[in-house]
């Protein structure tokens, strides 16, 4: 996050891009050996570790794969053309192992690769094709530690993210049982992989919103981030609404007639989708290229601190259920605190008619598709189908009738296809 702000600031000056990105990759290096220090005394302190140190050790790669990927240059300079490319690639070559070679429980250090090379395996590639870019500087010229301090308070972000994103499965397992981890990672992966489509938009954003602050041109980020708030709330909350709807269909499908109980649980954890959408956009796109990472550090760390109180009171009685409430009033927490506290810095008008738009748009598709699930078997694909095809006709009919700029935006950019 941290490099990627950096390279969109200097990436029109040839010789400043050059040294950022060196200084960052020689930091990022030493910074990955001080990690695999951390991973060795673990493998020999943590018994639970101990129990399977060869899928541990395997899974660790991925911090060596991320260091040398410099996925942040790629999406500093925008060349997201190659990263997309790039990513399929690795994607369908690494289902191949999964399909080929995991096919039994004792198959878990083949899973445990495909994780690794499904997410950044393609991370060898970048680093070859980064000779494209950079040229060779005198080490004196280089001075890496100056963006340690700034990379830090980043690092003090994703810290808090990542203990209370896996807080709630670390405290089920301790309070409750492996049953109710099953329950709740179900629900959570569904609802994150459909938070994926909303997420994309913050990798394009970062740095374009970034370089345009640091060439003054302050209206035109305004006028950006405005934009781009209101295509997220757009995407996000029908996503959400019609999450929580089709919650059976979902998780019969995708989890089987076993995961039954992670039904309501999909249903209370779906509404992260458009919070987390916009806590991205106010804290990571918006607040942290104007350097105000310290609200989204104080603001983030409200909300772990009000998933972990929230577990320790629900997970004993609600079990999966009750971490899931924790982290949707932790998301909204996070969310809140984030528009209150940075109000000063966010450029949002919160009264535009889009805003209702979307809020009434996604009310009538839902009334729409209610009665089809009601009356559909919940194990059909084809009925799944059908209900996202007409929630996604209704919704932009709607958005159509009201003259939205969104559906304008989405027909103009459709006509230009087909010309």
């Amino acid at each position: 996050m941290y490099a990627i702000r950096e390279i969109a600031k200097v990436r029109d000056n040839q010789y400043e891009c050059n040294k950022t990105t060196l200084e960052i990759l020689l930091l990022h290096f030493s910074l990955t050996f001080l990690g695999y220090l951390l991973v060795f005394i673990l493998c020999l302190l943590i018994p639970e570790i101990q129990v399977n140190i060869p899928l541990f050790l395997i899974l660790s790669t991925s911090i060596l794969f991320t260091t040398i990927g410099c996925e942040w240059f790629y999406q500093g300079i925008e060349d997201f053309k190659y990263i997309t490319i790039r990513g399929l690639i690795v994607k369908i070559s690494a289902l191949f192992i999964l399909f080929i070679c995991v096919k039994t429980p004792q198959d878990i250090l083949w899973y445990g690769m495909y994780c690794v090379v499904g997410v950044v395996g393609g991370n060898i590639f970048n680093f070859i094709r980064l000779k494209k870019y950079i040229s060779f500087i005198p080490f004196k010229q280089l001075h890496p530690l100056k963006h340690l301090k700034p990379a830090l308070r980043i690092f003090v972000l994703n810290l808090i993210i990542s203990l209370y994103v896996n807080l709630n499965s670390v405290m089920l397992g301790f309070i409750k049982d492996t049953e109710s981890v099953g329950l709740f990672t179900a629900a959570t992966r569904l609802s994150q992989m459909i938070l994926g489509v909303t997420s994309a938009l913050g990798t394009v954003m970062l740095p374009r919103l970034t370089n345009l602050l640091s060439n003054q041109q302050k209206e035109e980020f305004n006028r950006l981030a405005q934009k781009a708030t209101e295509f997220i709330f757009a995407i996000s909350l029908p996503i959400t609404v019609g999450t929580i709807v089709l919650a059976p269909e979902l998780i019969i499908l995708f989890c089987g007639s076993t995961y039954h109980a992670a039904i309501t649980t999909l249903q209370l954890i779906s509404p992260i989708i458009v919070l987390i959408s916009l806590s991205g956009i106010l804290g990571i796109q918006i607040l942290y290229p104007q350097g105000k990472e310290n609200i989204v550090i104080i603001c983030t760390a409200i909300g772990a601190a009000s998933n972990f109180i929230l577990n320790l009171c629900l997970v004993p009685s609600l079990s999966q259920d009750g971490a899931a409430i924790a982290t949707l009033v932790a998301e909204f927490l996070v969310t809140f605190s984030m528009m209150l506290i940075g109000r000063r810095y966010i450029p949002i008008n919160w009264k535009s008619k889009s805003f209702l738009n979307y809020c009434i748009g996604t009310a009538i598709m839902a009334f729409a598709i209610v009665p089809i699930t009601l009356t559909s078997n919940t194990n059909s694909i084809i009925s799944l189908i059908a209900c996202i095809a007409i929630g996604i006709i209704i919704y932009a009919i709607y958005l159509g009738l009201t003259k939205d700029k969104l559906y304008y935006t989405f027909k103009d950019f459709l006509t230009k296809k087909r010309s």
